[in-house]
């Protein structure tokens, strides 16, 4: 953990999953973001329980982007729970066949990585087809959470994130605490950087609180305004 503070009235609670992070956003029916590698189902419905939640509690899965480290307990969860997943329209295909998308690299060392991830084939077993897909700002007052999902491009084309009147904001893979999880920056992985770039201008010119990331984190925005 960084020392990236949470307002006083926070209502994300993140839920560490070793290799990545899910986010669950507390209310009087909490909404979960991201959820994982497949397995991941058992931790995240623990953490719905720790916090005083049933299964079915559960009123929504936003899905940041279509890869398999932030979708893959999707179809579990949603079984589990009965709640409708959101995800950026451009990536409902892939999601629908549990395909990941492809990993591009934008360093070195995501090269690195690239070779030894390798291919993916669609994983019927991943599928789960979105009830909400979107392409523009989304609010979430029907889910009883003050906050907005947004398209924030450049990791991926469809990537999202959520910003909460909290002032607490949750950006997928726009940025990445990896080696080390305390020292952000911009993803290893990337279809198109400037729009990356752009997508965390966005974010940092709304001047959140605290900024929680897939990978590592939280982070302040003086941490990530370095990275532009």
């Amino acid at each position: 953990m960084t020392d990236a503070a949470s307002p006083q009235n926070a209502l994300v609670r993140p839920i560490p999953l070793g290799h990545a992070n899910a986010f669950l956003i507390r209310g009087s029916r909490p909404i979960l973001v991201d959820t994982g590698l497949p397995g991941n189902a058992p931790k995240i419905l623990a953490a719905l329980q720790a916090e005083g939640y049933k299964p079915w509690d559960l009123a929504l899965i936003i899905i940041t982007h279509v890869h398999t480290d932030h979708f893959g307990s999707a179809a579990a969860l949603a079984g589990a729970t009965g709640a409708p997943v959101l995800v950026h329209s451009s990536e409902a295909d892939a999601l629908t066949t549990g395909a990941t998308l492809p990993a591009v690299p934008a360093s070195l060392l995501g090269r690195m990585l690239a070779l030894m991830i390798g291919k993916h084939a669609p994983a019927p077993g991943l599928a789960i087809k979105p009830v909400i897909r979107v392409d523009a700002p989304y609010r979430l007052d029907a889910f009883g959470i003050d906050g907005i999902v947004i398209p924030t491009p450049g990791h991926t084309r469809g990537s999202l994130s959520v910003q909460l009147a909290t002032g607490e904001v949750i950006i997928g893979d726009l940025v990445m605490g990896m080696f080390p999880a305390h020292k952000p920056r911009l993803p290893l992985f990337a279809e198109d950087m400037d729009a990356a770039k752009k997508s965390l201008r966005t974010i940092l010119d709304a001047r959140p609180t605290v900024i929680y990331t897939g990978h590592g984190g939280p982070f302040t925005c003086d941490q990530l305004e370095a990275l532009l």
